[in-house]
């Protein structure tokens, strides 16, 4: 069986609805108490390649993959933060969007395009 190790402590797995071998992990270091997070976008194979990854400042709790573009992402972040991911940009122009709506940690998120 394939393994991925992360260096911090998993919170999310969720995979692509476009691409059935894609997915992306959620983490955070000793479970949010040092702040870090960092999240990764896998592709499953023999070796589990990581395609990338992104740094945050704090925890990231879920993730979820956009309904009607591929490449874009939302992570909830332990910044009380909503931050937006495009996979088809380069690592430094990302996140794209950071939403600050929410008095307290969100600690899930799902995509709706209705």
């Amino acid at each position: 069986m394939p393994v991925f190790k992360t260096p911090f402590n998993g919170y999310s797995v969720k995979f692509s609805p476009f691409y059935e071998s894609q997915l992306t992990v959620a983490t955070s270091q000793n479970f949010g108490i040092l702040r870090n997070g960092r999240f990764h976008v896998l592709q499953l194979n023999p070796t589990n390649t990581e395609i990338t990854s992104f740094d945050t400042a704090d925890g990231v709790y879920d993730l979820c993959w956009s309904e009607s573009h591929d490449s874009l992402l939302i992570a909830v972040v332990a910044d009380d933060s909503l931050k937006i991911y495009d996979l088809s940009m380069p690592p430094t122009s990302n996140p794209i969007r950071s939403l600050h709506e929410h008095a307290r940690e969100a600690h899930g998120i799902d995509f709706n395009t209705i």
